[in-house]
């Protein structure tokens, strides 16, 4: 059986939750994310390039591949034009597996990932934007014409659960051959 992946959609929270550091002021709740070794590298000035996230890729994958497990090459998602998705096919035991797929993502790009989506704009793909516009207009939504992400759309439709829907049935519709694990960040 043949999986889909994309590593810092299920394991981010993990990540961020085991991250944090206290902070001198004794303040309850006033923690600053440090980045988990591996990945200062990258987060080191508080932004990530596009360079420095591709990079992080590349060693996660690598990773995966030390590990024993396939990877496929990846490729930008169709929803936010940022997102780098790939295959990952696992083998053997569960367990050993997700411990493996999770050593990586923790090593090198649990928060780098993230970081790099949220401080640059994401641009669906046109085809894949009027597409979605034609399913929420199905749905009852009126559309402006004017959304440019999955985030334009939830403004507009009022209805994340709509836009997620909509997002993940065109999606697939349109790119059959691209992994079919993908987020839809709004």
């Amino acid at each position: 059986m043949r999986f889909r992946f994309l590593a810092t959609a299920l394991l981010t929270a993990a990540a961020v939750a085991g991250c944090a550091s206290g902070t001198d002021s004794g303040a309850q709740g006033a923690n600053e994310d440090v980045p988990l070794p591996g990945q200062e590298w990258a987060l080191r000035d508080d932004r990530v390039t596009a360079g420095e996230y591709r990079a992080a890729i590349t060693r996660f994958l690598g990773c995966v591949e030390d590990s024993g497990y396939r990877t496929g090459a990846p490729v930008t998602s169709p929803i936010d034009g940022l997102s780098l998705l790939y295959d990952i096919t696992p083998s053997g035991d569960p367990a050993t597996y997700n411990d493996r797929i999770q050593r990586c993502n923790l090593g090198h790009l649990s928060m780098i990932e993230p970081t790099y989506v949220e401080q640059h704009r994401k641009v669906m793909d046109q085809p894949l934007r009027r597409a979605v516009g034609e399913c929420l207009e199905d749905r009852g939504v009126r559309v402006s014409g004017t959304e440019q992400n999955a985030t334009d759309f939830a403004v507009t439709a009022r209805d994340e659960p709509v836009v997620v829907e909509c997002v993940t049935e065109t999606r697939q519709q349109l790119y059959p051959d691209l992994p079919d694990f993908a987020v839809v960040r709004i």
